[in-house]
């Protein structure tokens, strides 16, 4: 009759092999697997005595050369965009364009069109500069000094846009009502633009109420004589809302840094780069507004059909940008070839894109459909092509913000002012070279971010 055979009992070194198993995949060296050695309470003596080697950094050698290199991957960080809200932010980027016909309507007199177009871009480059300073102050400083900035931020630009607004309206001849609702626009996009960069966008509803409840109603029922002053209260309440909410978030300030200024140097280099983008966007956006098809003023009904709808998209680019931002950053972990990573973020920037543009047309089309079936225009040549060109500068735009997120500034920056030199050095060919030029900027820019974007080291 056999005796049957008991199995082997595995060996100190083999057990304790078995027990630092996980360290030695993803040790650097034999001293990180010798630390955790003597960490755990094997001493020199221990090692002597237990496995046959002169002391823990040899025995620490012996396991390392036991085991191959297995590192687990690391964990995955936290979502930095979390937080972000684009569905209210695409709300709060729309709602304003209903003030505006409001606000045409009860303007009157020459020199209208020229003053709002210049608060808007006075008010649109200030207001990205502020932003990049709040940001930049957040960043470094914590959300103590970033108030502080934006709160004498703030102060500062409103100055500076009532000074504008007030040499633009006396040039231009200009109404006097003109003043305030060019200051009243500039007020609104500073006092938004803190509360977005404080994390307090969700008390802007509150400021907007008042202007986009009377607007509303003033236009619904067709612009009653009788409602001109009601109307001018509620449009003038938003802004002032505006102004005293982001005031009033941003109470619990900081201390200014160590020298007692309100910008440092690089703050003040960070803020130009953005001001110089916030006012060549708003050209690009404005222009065909105030130069009409003709390129010599006139009516433009293309722009003005496109122009809202583009404002609405801002929630679906943010939406876009977010969702591109996210998939590339899970791309980093799952590869550390470049080539590979280069080829799939570059398919997403192409989806990304396709996404945002798929929101932008359906958006337009249900404004044209609208005023088509309103007998408000009637869909010729000249207006479709106005729209395209909209629809090419949108998706332009949305590249250079995308550049932008990722602190790709320059060359955007400079391809968007040579469109918009272009727009205005070659404005008597009028449509053709609005066409023309967010043509060539989308292709430009396009080119640029699907080469650069490839770089890993700008999705860290």
């Amino acid at each position: 009759m056999s005796i049957p055979s008991k199995e082997e009992s595995p060996s100190p070194l083999e057990s304790l092999t078995e027990r630092f198993r996980t360290v030695c995949e993803s040790a650097v060296d034999p001293l990180e697997v010798a630390s955790a050695l003597e960490f755990d309470g094997v001493s020199d003596r221990a090692a002597r005595a237990g496995y046959d080697v002169p002391d823990v950094f040899a025995l620490g050698r012996l396991l390392y050369a036991r085991v191959p290199r297995e590192p687990a991957p690391p964990e995955a960080e936290p979502d930095p965009w979390r937080a972000s809200q684009p569905l209210l932010h695409g709300l709060l980027y729309a709602l304003p364009a209903v003030c505006f016909p409001a606000g045409g309507a009860l303007l009157v007199g020459p020199g209208k069109l020229p003053a709002l177009v210049i608060a808007l871009l006075a008010s649109w480059g200030l207001s990205q500069g502020l932003a990049a300073v709040g940001y930049l102050r957040l960043g470094t400083s914590g959300i103590g000094p970033a108030r502080r900035v934006l709160r004498d931020g703030l102060a500062v630009c409103l100055v500076v846009v009532v000074v504008t607004m007030t040499v633009v309206a006396l040039v231009v001849h200009a109404r006097p009502a003109v003043l305030p609702f060019g200051v009243g626009e500039g007020a609104y996009m500073l006092g938004a633009c803190v509360l977005f960069v404080t994390g307090g966008e969700r008390w802007l509803p509150v400021a907007l109420a008042p202007g986009v409840t009377g607007a509303t109603v003033f236009l619904v029922l067709g612009k009653p004589t009788v409602l001109e002053y009601q109307t001018w209260a509620a449009l003038a309440a938003t802004p002032l809302l505006a102004c005293l909410i982001a005031v009033a978030y941003t109470g619990e300030v900081g201390p200014r840094d160590g020298h007692g200024r309100l910008l440092n140097r690089a703050e003040l280099l960070g803020a130009l780069p953005a001001v110089a983008l916030g006012l060549t966007a708003a050209g690009l956006l404005s222009f065909p507004l105030v130069a009409g098809v003709s390129g010599h003023g006139g009516e433009n009904v293309g722009a003005l059909i496109a122009s809202v709808p583009l404002a609405l998209s801002m929630g679906a680019a943010e939406w876009s940008l977010l969702w591109y931002r996210r998939a590339a950053r899970r791309l980093l972990w799952q590869t550390d070839d470049p080539y590979w990573f280069s080829g799939r973020v570059a398919r997403l920037l192409l989806v990304a894109l396709a996404q945002y543009m798929s929101g932008m047309i359906a958006t337009v089309g249900v404004a044209l459909g609208v005023a088509v079936l309103a007998a408000q225009v009637r869909p010729d040549q000249t207006v479709l092509l106005s729209i395209a060109s909209y629809l090419l500068l949108g998706a332009a735009m949305f590249l250079v913000l995308l550049l932008q997120t990722l602190r790709v500034r320059l060359v955007p920056l400079a391809l968007a002012a040579l469109a918009l030199g272009a727009e205005l050095g070659l404005r008597r060919y009028g449509l053709a070279v609005q066409l023309a030029a967010p043509a060539a900027l989308l292709a430009t820019v396009g080119a640029y971010a699907y080469i650069r974007l490839g770089e890993a080291v700008l999705h860290v």
